[in-house]
């Protein structure tokens, strides 16, 4: 069973010591459902945060042809401009009917299989992620396995390979239902749904994606308990991915795990401007995540912010898991940034993405930017970095929307090693990120303030 790490000790640890580029194998994959085009073009995605864009939703029929799906070429050729894959989704929560059918007739399966081939061949899609929501029964169970099967021996023949993922429900409910042990060989990962475990449907106000909990508070689960279930099924740690949100639920509630009498979804981008309208800004410290109440105190917003979504990576680093998969690419969008999209390229992709400003792809031998130390802190941190040869040097503190906070370094300096430090004063907990420029060259390291 995986074992439970408290994020503000043995992982702020792991963290704080873990070198730079120690990300770079992790995948970060988003989803990006088709209806966000018009807030979310493809031209507009921040590729270089990302490893995968799934491109939702194709819908399965009971005969094995699929449909609902159009529009993909751009997306298609811009990602593979940025070296991202793209794989196409099957499925999807009320899309999901023809599995069943089509899944148990063995001439629907075939069939489904050589228009899965087909269609990624002539739209140059790199594979397909199956999002069936749910299985109900052992021969549902069954079916699928053989599906994923046949639809892995027809992948591995073509040239390139393309790729098979799975989304999966976050608890054993619906989890049972689908046969991880025997799939994972067929599998290039597994992403848990992780999220949604208070809604619409519960009578409490609970956390969207809470990443520890407790069964005295919280009945309905977190990422840990999630990740150790599917861990204990035989997953192995490196194809597991966990689900980060980038939305949270509007409770008509007063406190988290109170009387709720109803719940609505609200994308990041609308939940933050409620802090600048008087809300209050609180911290579930069991399950790592911010939570907002109305001034009235009627209602209770559950969302990730920042910090939650850095204590999500730094749970993935810490664990060896594979990544993360997102729903949904262009929640976070707020003006031109998308901030935590940029906190999890930081921490997940970093010899791609320098969160607030891209990393540039060649550097100079010799200029260099290392991980602050500690890092996450409270009070003083360090941040050492190495120049080549002397120059003008500019070092800032930015946030994540790429506001400049402070000036850190300013002028000329000699060739070699420097250190500098910093104090976090009155930051409020969040990630932020150190931004080096020396002559035309840049990079960025994200840092964590956890008070």
């Amino acid at each position: 069973m995986m074992r439970t790490i408290l994020i503000t000790c043995f992982a702020a640890l792991l963290l704080a010591t873990t070198p730079p580029g120690r990300g770079a194998d992790k995948l970060s994959v988003g989803y990006y459902p088709d209806w966000n085009r018009s807030l979310l073009p493809p031209s507009l995605i921040r590729y270089q945060c990302l490893t995968h864009v799934l491109h939702a939703f194709l819908i399965p029929n009971a005969d094995g042809s699929v449909g609902g799906l159009s529009g993909y070429a751009d997306l298609v050729q811009t990602a593979h401009q940025h070296n991202v894959k793209v794989m196409v989704v099957l499925g999807g929560w009320g899309q999901s009917t023809g599995f069943s059918p089509m899944a148990a007739d063995t001439a629907a399966r075939h069939r489904f299989v050589t228009n899965m081939v087909n269609y990624c061949t002539s739209t140059a899609y790199d594979g397909v992620d199956i999002d069936w929501e749910y299985p109900a029964n052992a021969t549902d169970r069954t079916n699928l396995r053989l599906m994923v099967h046949e639809l892995r021996l027809a992948f591995d023949a073509l040239v390139p390979r393309r790729l098979i993922s799975i989304a999966v429900p976050s608890t054993s409910w619906s989890g049972q239902w689908f046969d991880v042990e025997s799939m994972g060989a067929d599998l290039d990962w597994i992403g848990m749904m992780t999220y949604d475990y208070y809604g619409s449907w519960t009578a409490k106000a609970g956390p969207n994606s809470p990443l520890y909990g407790s069964f005295t508070t919280n009945s309905e689960g977190w990422i840990d308990y999630s990740a150790s279930y599917y861990s204990g099924r035989g997953v192995p740690h490196n194809k597991l991915l966990i689900g980060t949100p980038f939305y949270g639920w509007v409770f008509n509630a007063a406190t988290l795990y109170g009387t709720s009498t109803g719940a609505s979804q609200a994308a990041y981008s609308a939940i933050a401007p409620h802090l600048a309208q008087g809300w209050t800004a609180l911290w579930d410290d069991v399950g790592k995540i911010p939570y907002m109440v109305n001034p009235a105190a009627t209602q209770l917003i559950t969302y990730d912010d920042s910090l939650s979504v850095a204590m999500k990576c730094g749970y993935v680093l810490a664990n060896n898991l594979g990544g993360t998969i997102i729903w949904a690419l262009g929640q976070d969008k707020i003006g031109d940034r998308q901030p935590l999209l940029e906190v999890i390229g930081a921490f997940l992709r970093p010899t791609t993405s320098a969160g607030a400003e891209p990393m540039a792809q060649v550097q100079p031998a010799g200029f260099s930017l290392a991980q602050n130390y500690p890092n996450p802190f409270n009070g003083q941190t360090h941040i050492r970095y190495r120049l080549p040869d002397a120059g003008d040097v500019r070092m800032t503190l930015v946030d994540i929307l790429g506001r400049e906070l402070r000036v850190l370094v300013a002028g000329i300096q000699p060739a070699g090693d420097h250190d500098v430090a910093f104090t976090s004063d009155d930051l409020p907990s969040g990630t932020y990120f150190f931004r080096l420029a020396w002559h035309a060259h840049v990079m960025t390291r994200a840092c964590v303030v956890i008070r």
